[in-house]
C-alpha cells in the first residue's frame, strides 16, 4: 500500500563476564521503531523503545525480535501510547518475539495499545523463557480514545499470545475484538468505559500473603484477579473503569513486586 512502512527491529542483550554489566551488542531498527540510547544503572541494561510516526496505519508491519542472552539483565520501556489510526480498505500487522536465556532477565513495560477509529491491526506475540530466565511483561489496552469520545470504535483488532518456558508451551491465548459484532469482552456493570491491563511473571513466584496484598488494591472502579497457571506462570489481570486508575494501580502493583525482585527498583520503574 501506498505510503506504507515495513519495517523490523532486531535487539539481543548479551552479558559481559569481564565487566559483569549488560550491553546492546546487537541493535537494528528503523521505520517504526526507534531505540533509545540505552544505560547500565548497576543492575539493567535500560532503554525505551520509540514509535518515531506515533502510531501503526493501513498497510503498516513490524517485525521485532528481542533477545536477551545468558545472564544478561534488560529493562525496556515506551514512552509513549501505540496508536492505531484510522484504516480504510487497509489493515496492518505487528510480529513481537522475546527470548529470555538461562539466568536473564527481561521487565517489559509497554504502554497503552489505543485501537483508534476505524482501525484494523493484528498482533502476534511470542515469548520463550529458558529454564531459569525470569520476565515481567505489561500488556495495557484501551477501548479507543475515550478522551475524544471515542469508545469500541475500530474495526478490528486481534491477538495471538504464545508463552513457552523451558521449551513447555504454557500459554497460548488467541482474542478477537471486533466491537461491530459486539466483540468485547471486557464490560463491567455500571462502568461506561473499561481498560484492561495484564502482567505476566515468569519464574517471579508469590506467596499468598503477596496476592493478598496485590488484590487488596481493588475497589469499585478496578478489578484484580490473579491466575498461577504452573509452578513458574503467573498473571495478574487488571480492569479499570479510568485510564489513569489503571496506570496508577499497575504502578502500586509493581511496587510490591519490587519488594520480592529488587531488579524492579524504582528508577526503571520511573524510567519512562
Amino acid at each position: 500500500m501506498s505510503g506504507s512502512i515495513q519495517s523490523a527491529m532486531d535487539l539481543r542483550f548479551r552479558h559481559d563476564e569481564s565487566r559483569d554489566v549488560t550491553i546492546l551488542a546487537e541493535r537494528r531498527a528503523g521505520g517504526l521503531c526507534h531505540v533509545s540510547k540505552p544505560y547500565w544503572n548497576g543492575r539493567t541494561l535500560a532503554l525505551h523503545l520509540v514509535n518515531p510516526t506515533a502510531g501503526i496505519f493501513g498497510g503498516d508491519e513490524l517485525q521485532m525480535r528481542i533477545e536477551v542472552e545468558k545472564n544478561a539483565r534488560a529493562t525496556l520501556s515506551c514512552p509513549s501510547a501505540n496508536r492505531f489510526h484510522a484504516m480504510r480498505n487497509a489493515s496492518a500487522r505487528i510480529e513481537q518475539d522475546f527470548v529470555v536465556g538461562e539466568g536473564a532477565w527481561l521487565d517489559f513495560r509497554p504502554e497503552w495499545v489505543i485501537p483508534q477509529q476505524g482501525s484494523e491491526v493484528e498482533l502476534n506475540t511470542r515469548i520463550e523463557v529458558a529454564e531459569g530466565g525470569r520476565l515481567v511483561f505489561g500488556d495495557l489496552l484501551a477501548p479507543g480514545r475515550v478522551a475524544h469520545g471515542e469508545g469500541l470504535d475500530f474495526r478490528f483488532f486481534g491477538t495471538r499470545f504464545e508463552l513457552r518456558v523451558g521449551g513447555r508451551l504454557v500459554v497460548q491465548e488467541r482474542m478477537e475484538l471486533e466491537p461491530s459484532r459486539g466483540a468485547w469482552p471486557f464490560e463491567v456493570s455500571g462502568w461506561k468505559h473499561c481498560f484492561y491491563g495484564a502482567w505476566w511473571l515468569v519464574n517471579c513466584p508469590l506467596g499468598a500473603e503477596e496476592i493478598a496484598r496485590i488484590e487488596s488494591l481493588q475497589n469499585e472502579g478496578l478489578k484484580i484477579g490473579v491466575s498461577e497457571l504452573d509452578d513458574q506462570v503467573m498473571v495478574i489481570r487488571l480492569l479499570a473503569a479510568r485510564s489513569l486508575l489503571l496506570k496508577t494501580s499497575s504502578e502500586a502493583l509493581r511496587e510490591e513486586l519490587a519488594l520480592l525482585f529488587p531488579l524492579l527498583s524504582r528508577e526503571e520503574r520511573l524510567l519512562t
